[in-house]
């Protein structure tokens, strides 16, 4: 009988508190599901990082013609398109529930919207779908970062997913030009044009993976500046020389000076801030030094020789530029540059020389949607730039000298842009995506209400 008691007494123990086993036990799935929950978002936005310079993409509708002019050919649907749904029914539910208010950015939401509207007024409806069905994935991915990177570790996660496309990119691009043909695997080719001797890597156009290194080029110089972990300042390291080799064999001469732009104004500000010590500043002179002596007859080639005609012609696109704004004031439409720019290359006077879209893209944008829709443009680079600069005066040693890398890049695509389309998917969202973390980062590093406001640049 006492056996008996003690028994039931035991199992009374074991199972009298039910409402606090139930709550350890949910607790514990809770934290299972976060945990899943955790790696598959990380998992998925590495794919959509990763996958933008190697473009494992398909042209719905493709037009060869239209594509050979420079014009957006087909809707593009890639890895990205579908990493970012499921990325989007993982967010949206949370979202929703907890009610959170959504950030962005006015003027890109205006020129997106300006983008898509044009296909009203466009000479070729379906070319401007093209352009806002890209524009639209872009604005996807800008407004995910911006809200859903909101801890350092995101940040690093992400910086480091760029830092090695730049070191891959780089070293693919010396085996091609080493080997001088066209490298593929499956899906992915690294291009050599046999004719030029210009290596695009998995970007499809030197001049695009020129735009790629000088983005990426200056965002690595920052991070040897930052207190991030060794490995990634080696790997910083790393890519910057492979990177810098990609750079130049790129030999797109706008990216070159992007670039030394870019670079000048990181380390001129890493200097006022304090950031680089003595010795990586020598070692930095020393390997920008060695990489101009050992490519300098490729770059004195490019530079100081003859280029068939291409500056001639980025002037003869201008002129028709300026025909198509003085017919068209309010724009032709969204990438609609080509179909109506043809009309006017067929006159006397340009029918000899080279015909594609206008390198220029504060032009192009001008041209296809008006002035409304270059000032969005350009207020959005404006707002983006102001918000790295405003960074600047934070005192985050980690975060606040990537947040300028990436404006330092950004800076120097404007100059890019300046000679260059910037219309294909890898430099469209490379670009939101750059800008997106930026503001991140603003977010992350503001001074949190009742602390101390730190020095200003």
């Amino acid at each position: 009988m006492t056996d008996r008691s003690i028994q039931l007494q035991s199992v009374e123990g074991a199972f009298g508190n039910r409402d606090s086993a139930a709550e350890i036990l949910g607790s514990q799935l809770s934290s299972s599901n976060n945990q899943l929950a955790y790696w598959w978002r990380r998992v998925l936005l590495g794919i959509v990082i990763i996958e933008l310079p190697l473009q494992v993409d398909k042209y719905f509708f493709h037009d060869i013609d239209l594509a050979l002019t420079g014009a957006l050919s087909g809707f593009i649907v890639s890895i990205s398109t579908f990493c970012l749904i499921l990325l989007y029914a993982q967010w949206l539910p949370k979202l929703v529930i907890e009610s959170r208010p959504l950030r962005g950015n006015f003027a890109l939401a205006i020129y997106t919207a300006i983008v898509a509207a044009s296909t009203i007024w466009a000479l070729r409806p379906s070319l401007a779908l093209y352009e806002a069905f890209l524009l639209g994935q872009s604005f996807l991915l800008f407004i995910y970062v911006i809200n859903t990177v909101s801890e350092k570790n995101d940040v690093i996660f992400i910086i480091t997913c760029l830092t090695l496309c730049l070191a891959g990119e780089g070293m693919m691009m010396l085996l091609t030009q080493g080997l001088h043909r066209t490298i593929s695997l499956g899906p992915i080719y690294f291009d050599y044009n046999e004719v030029t001797n210009r290596v695009s890597g998995s970007l499809g156009a030197a001049n695009v993976a020129a735009s790629f290194f000088n983005l990426l080029i200056p965002l690595c110089c920052c991070v040897l500046f930052s207190t991030a972990s060794k490995r990634l300042r080696q790997l910083s390291a790393i890519a910057l020389l492979f990177g810098g080799l990609g750079l130049v064999l790129t030999l797109s001469r706008g990216g070159w000076i992007g670039t030394t732009f870019s670079v000048g104004i990181c380390i001129s500000m890493a200097l006022y801030k304090g950031w680089l010590s003595r010795a990586l500043f020598m070692k930095l002179i020393l390997g920008f030094g060695l990489l101009i002596v050992a490519c300098f007859p490729l770059l004195a080639e490019r530079i100081l020789g003859d280029d068939n005609g291409s500056a001639q012609s980025r002037i003869s696109l201008m002129q028709i530029s300026a025909l198509i704004m003085s017919d068209h004031p309010f724009g032709v439409g969204a990438n609609n540059w080509a179909v109506a720019g043809q009309h006017y290359a067929d006159r006397t006077n340009f029918r000899e020389e080279w015909f594609y879209t206008v390198h220029n893209k504060y032009l192009l944008v001008l041209t296809e949607v008006g002035i409304v829709g270059l000032l969005a443009f350009g207020t959005f680079i404006l707002t983006t730039i102001r918000s790295g600069w405003r960074i600047i005066g934070r005192s985050d040693r980690l975060l606040t000298p990537i947040a300028w890398g990436l404006t330092a890049g950004i800076c120097g695509q404007q100059i890019h842009m300046m000679g260059e389309i910037f219309n294909s998917r890898s430099q469209v969202q490379m670009l939101l995506l750059a800008a997106a973390l930026i503001f991140a980062i603003d977010k992350i590093t503001a001074p949190k209400l009742g602390s101390i406001k730190t020095e200003s640049p």
